[in-house]
């Protein structure tokens, strides 16, 4: 087994834990607490809250230390976090601040976790083969979406929402096992090449800004995680009471785009042999606006088929995209710069999705849960400005 593929098996294992958390703390919030759209919004800002706070200054420790290193300890917390919440089902103590408190510990973990593994991967295989390594890293991501939801809303139809995030838990232990075989270690900056914190964070967003390509890329993304997490805020609650799924076919739909994830990062090479690296850039956020219209139509008599095929398209649009961009990020960005440059694209995209989350919940208590996922759908149509205004769409190939 290669470093490579013990990186992607800790990585998948990680991306597999969070994305049962990201069904299964939602689920004890509104099927176990009853908790509103508002406090639901909340949840998911607290999920994801840490990528601002720490986002940046993240991106300057992993470029001093040993990446591996800050991968185990990062999953090592999560677990912790995560463990509270079964613990709390069993001792009758479940409440909105313990999930909260738990979901803001574990996304810290996360936020170290994806910047060190996406800086890892050129140090491992090359920049020469960036796009099939991040194909394949996708892939890993893609499989851990599909089987998540899907693992989430079983073990919430059968042990209850509470316990079932022990499973995420256990996945995380299981990535800090792949992460500790990894024999290559990667060299951090020497301590007599460092620079004062603040500058050295201040280079990486002055690289992102400065480079036309990347700043498109980070306006589209920032655009679409803020509207994103507006749509997940209250599709969950769109689901069970408007279309009165259980949470088994919650967790099943939602699946479909874990399905759609793995396709999408199986077919991003191709697709970018075929049509040119920059317009599968663009074919990938596209795509995932498409994906609303079915949603929109969807009634309690046809929720199943049209909420499956909005999934669908909401996985292999952006799988396509994020293979494409994490790409041409990882080929003109410098080695020393790789941490800060990622991070700082994390700070601006996930950073403020807390900010989506919070507006779709407030949507959806004002104007209702139909009229917050209209809305959270132009957003997702409007991240397509930055990318066709810049030189992306132009781009054939990988480019320094």
């Amino acid at each position: 087994m290669t470093d490579f593929s013990k990186l992607l098996a800790a990585y998948a294992a990680t991306q597999l834990g969070d994305q049962i958390t990201l069904l299964a703390l939602p689920l004890v919030a509104a099927l176990v607490l009853g908790v509103g759209p508002a406090e639901m919004g909340w949840l998911a800002a607290a999920a994801t809250a840490p990528f601002f706070v720490f986002g940046l200054p993240a991106g300057v420790w992993i470029d001093r230390l040993p990446r591996r290193s800050v991968m185990m300890v990062a999953d090592l917390s999560r677990a912790l976090a995560l463990l509270a919440v079964p613990a709390a089902t069993l001792l009758d103590t479940l409440s909105m601040p313990l999930l909260l408190a738990a979901a803001s510990l574990a996304g810290t973990g996360t936020v170290f976790v994806d910047v060190a593994s996406q800086s890892y991967v050129p140090s491992l295989v090359g920049r020469d083969r960036l796009i099939h390594a991040n194909s394949r890293f996708e892939v890993g991501r893609a499989a851990a979406a599909s089987g998540g939801p899907g693992l989430a809303g079983l073990l919430s139809g059968l042990i209850g929402p509470g316990l079932s995030v022990l499973a995420s838990a256990l996945a995380a232990l299981v990535a800090v096992a792949f992460t500790w075989r990894i024999v290559a270690r990667d060299a951090p900056a020497p301590a007599v090449a460092r620079r004062a914190f603040a500058i050295e964070l201040k280079e990486g967003v002055e690289f992102l800004l400065r480079e036309p390509r990347l700043r498109a890329l980070a306006l589209c993304a920032l655009t679409w995680n803020v509207s994103w997490f507006a749509l997940g805020t209250v599709l969950v609650l769109h689901a069970a009471r408007n279309l009165g799924l259980s949470a088994l076919e919650i967790g099943l739909v939602f699946a479909v785009d874990g399905i759609g994830m793995v396709l999408g990062a199986l077919f991003a090479p191709a697709i970018e042999r075929r049509i040119g690296l920059g317009r599968a850039i663009v074919l990938g956020p596209t795509l995932c606006a498409l994906g609303v219209l079915p949603v929109l139509a969807a009634t309690p008599a046809s929720a199943l088929p049209l909420l499956a095929a909005g999934r669908f398209l909401f996985g292999f649009g952006p799988m396509v995209f994020s293979v494409t961009q994490t790409s041409l990020r990882q080929s003109v960005t410098p080695t020393r710069l790789l941490g800060r440059v990622n991070a700082s694209l994390r700070w601006l995209t996930w950073g403020f999705r807390p900010l989506g989350a919070v507006l779709g919940g407030l949507a959806g208590e004002v104007l209702g849960l139909h009229a917050g996922i209209a809305l959270a759908g132009l957003g997702l149509a409007l991240c397509l400005v930055p990318l066709v205004v810049s030189p992306v769409p132009g781009l054939q190939r990988l480019q320094a």
